[in-house]
């Protein structure tokens, strides 16, 4: 590695964890107090793509033990956001749906934060929004196939 693609890795690398740290919509973006955290949010967001799922299936999804992820299912479930009822083929599993009032939520949070990314990025031009975009979505992909990570 040459000196050049040195710095350019440091300053990825510095970039990265920043932008992890700056971007946590709920802590740095988002004032209202009913907002979600990222887990929560992620959960959900799974859940509105294809409802319902196991928790087991949400666990391996998130690369998460199922302790960890029934905390989570346990906290959106006391707000009503997710519901669990037993499964017709095996009374001992539970499927986690998401309720209406989480449909709700999610739409109106995924509206905020489009809000927020547009106010945001209202400086950039078309063609560098579109560049961010891009390049965004390539490194997610390259760390779903170098890293075995989820894919949403």
């Amino acid at each position: 590695m040459n000196e050049h693609d040195k710095e350019m890795l440091e300053l990825i690398e510095t970039g990265v964890v920043t932008l992890m740290r700056r971007a946590d919509f709920k802590r740095t973006l988002d004032s209202q107090a009913s907002s979600l955290d990222r887990s929560a949010y992620l959960i959900l967001q799974v859940l509105h793509q294809q409802s319902p799922r196991s928790a087991r299936e949400l666990a391996d999804h998130f690369l998460l033990d199922i302790s960890t992820l029934s905390r989570q299912i346990h906290s959106l479930e006391k707000k009503g956001l997710v519901s669990r009822r037993p499964d017709h083929h095996d009374k001992r599993v539970n499927q986690i749906f998401i309720t209406n009032e989480g449909i709700e939520a999610i739409n109106t949070l995924k509206q905020e934060r489009i809000h927020m990314y547009d106010s945001l990025l209202a400086d950039w031009d078309k063609e560098e929004r579109d560049q961010f975009a891009q390049l965004l979505e390539r490194f997610n992909n390259t760390l779903v196939q170098k890293r075995g990570l989820p894919s949403s």
